[in-house]
């Protein structure tokens, strides 16, 4: 009887160390499953945010306007990509959304006004499941040359382009995502050719009674 229950004790015990591993293991591979997302989610955001270059589009009656909508629950802009296909060319004209808990990258090969304007020239593919909502600030550069250099980086919740008339880019774009679980990942990203001295396309800098 005492060698029964010994023997009884150490199968228990190595029961439970080997669901202790079981779990741990299968705890680990969650873990890892979830960085592997949100690496390739990462890189699916730098491509489209540090890429993201001034575009400039006409309607009907030549009027020309911004191919770039900002506000703080989403953006809509054209960005330089990879050329694979000389039809598609190298700009991409893209919207991020959010739907049924899943974080959507939509874009079409052609610029528009509307997307029933694409037809059928649009794809859309899921960037990541679990996503509750987005957030997006601008950044701008202040025209107050008297203002201390720290002061003149402004964040906006909104790129305006209709009452100013602008048809440059932010220098820099913040994409917060807010996760079902109750966390949050942040993406802050310069876009493309905005440095101190340079800029891709005429930039210049929001004034005050337009901001």
């Amino acid at each position: 009887m005492i060698a029964t229950t010994i023997t009884m004790l150490i199968a228990l015990g190595l029961y439970g160390f080997s669901q202790g591993i079981t779990g741990s293991w299968i705890q680990m591979i969650a873990k890892r499953d979830i960085l592997n997302e949100r690496l390739a989610l990462d890189r699916a955001v730098d491509g489209v945010l540090c890429n993201i270059v001034p575009f400039v589009w006409r309607d009907a009656d030549g009027q020309e306007f911004p191919f770039i909508v900002g506000d703080i629950n989403g953006l809509r802009a054209a960005y330089l990509h990879p050329l694979h296909d000389t039809e598609e060319g190298a700009l991409r004209f893209a919207e991020f959304i959010v739907e049924s808990d899943a974080l959507w990258l939509k874009y079409a090969d052609r610029p528009f006004f509307d997307w029933e304007d694409v037809g059928d020239r649009f794809a859309i593919v899921k960037l990541a499941d679990g996503v509750d909502s987005i957030e997006f600030r601008y950044a701008d550069w202040s025209d107050d040359s008297d203002s201390d250099w720290g002061d003149r980086l402004l964040w906006l919740e909104e790129w305006e382009t209709t009452d100013s008339e602008r048809m440059d880019a932010p220098l820099a774009v913040a994409m917060t995502i807010h996760w079902l679980d109750g966390t949050d990942t942040c993406y802050l990203r310069r876009t493309m050719g905005n440095s101190y001295r340079e800029r891709y396309g005429k930039w210049e800098p929001l004034s005050e009674d337009k901001r």
